[in-house]
């Protein structure tokens, strides 16, 4: 399921040892407003229109080298409630800028298009964050997605073998990072043209996912003030120019569309044919729909009736006809049987096709059944 993201808390904070966690940090002072007439050259521009009138006036930026982009950082990330420090992204805690407890996490992963550390992309700080080492080698060149085991080392962000979802907080901030690479990258100075795809496991193609995802976490995470301030000190300070996204977050549906279908006119349709469960293994339930009008609604429902003794240790997933997933459920909570209804956004999938419940114990000792499963589109 499409996960709904927690109220961020932009001034509380928790402190944690000798580090500061803080859940969506506030920045120093007010950003200023974006320059009068930096944009003047896009207004009433729209899909690839726009993109290529925004590449014009981001590009030409002054670029830094990997040392000089890590001096940055200790300023654009800085704690704003203790200049020395800088903000983590991913688990957000805040550690000394001059320590080795922080490295440099490529937002938009360097392998896709190949770049390296490359002054261009590889140095460009709107995409360059402070992580934590260990964090950053989890999230490695994954695409971005929702779904995956919770990573140890920063609750509330989930990984697996093809993506990584980072935690609320900075759901926003990735798409945003990701989406103006895109912008900034067209093919030019010699580099690859860096593109959004709706897939993941992209590797070295010059291409980042998921965009249906990452439109959906820009939309649901807006830029807080710590994100705006970011911007105006790299357009100030540094590379002199900014990030579109962050100043008009509406532009990500404006070039890469988002306005919704209508939803298909078909009823709802069940499985009610019962799937044993076993220890540690993945089964699957399949439903076919046919005869449908249109893509699937913003508010689809999947009803799952599953009989087991300890449905913590079950995950289940929903795969539309794409093979794009939706994460149900994860494992970790408790009681026996599960009886439950999900909401999920699948306005962007055609109702039409395959569509498959997957369930897997992560457990031995105990089976179970899926005794039967609902899938309502309408």
């Amino acid at each position: 399921m499409r996960p709904t993201l927690r109220p961020a808390l932009l001034t509380a904070a928790l402190l944690t040892g000798s580090y500061l966690l803080l859940a969506a940090p506030a920045s120093a002072h007010e950003p200023t407003a974006i320059p009068d007439g930096y944009y003047d050259a896009v207004d009433g521009l729209t899909g690839e229109a726009l993109k290529s009138g925004l590449n014009d006036i981001i590009s030409g930026n002054d670029q830094l080298s990997y040392s000089e982009a890590k001096e940055a950082l200790k300023e654009t990330d800085a704690d704003p409630s203790d200049p020395s420090k800088v903000v983590l992204i991913y688990n957000g805690t805040s550690v000394p800028a001059s320590s080795s407890d922080w490295n440099r996490e490529h937002v938009w992963a360097k392998s896709h298009g190949d770049f390296g550390t490359t002054i261009g992309p590889g140095t460009d700080i709107h995409h360059l964050r402070p992580a934590n080492p260990v964090v950053n080698s989890t999230r490695n060149n994954l695409d971005f997605d929702n779904g995956g085991k919770e990573v140890t080392q920063a609750p509330g962000n989930f990984y697996d073998s093809d993506s990584f979802e980072p935690r609320d907080a900075d759901k926003g901030d990735v798409a945003r990072m990701i989406l103006y690479m895109a912008v900034r990258y067209e093919g030019e100075d010699a580099f690859a043209n860096l593109e959004p795809n709706d897939k993941v496991e992209n590797n070295s193609a010059p291409f980042h996912g998921r965009l249906s995802v990452l439109k959906e976490w820009s939309a649901q995470d807006p830029p807080s003030t710590f994100e705006k301030n970011r911007n105006e000190v790299i357009y100030s300070k540094y590379q002199h120019n900014r990030n579109p996204f962050i100043d008009h977050p509406e532009w990500v549906n404006t070039i890469w569309g988002g306005t919704p279908t209508d939803p298909p006119t078909c009823d709802p349709a069940t499985n009610a044919n019962p799937v044993t469960l076993r220890d540690n293994a993945i089964v699957t339930s399949d439903i076919t729909v046919s005869g449908c009008t249109g893509n699937a609604s913003t508010t689809s429902q999947t009803t799952v009736d599953i009989t087991h003794p300890n449905r913590g240790e079950l995950s289940i997933y929903l795969y539309a006809p794409d093979g794009t997933y939706y994460v149900l459920k994860r494992t970790g909570d408790s009681g026996a049987d599960l009886k439950h209804t999900y909401t999920v956004d699948l306005d962007t999938e055609p109702a039409n096709g395959t569509w498959r419940l997957s369930v897997k114990d992560y457990a031995t000792g105990n089976t179970g059944t899926i005794n039967s499963w609902t899938l309502n589109l309408g």
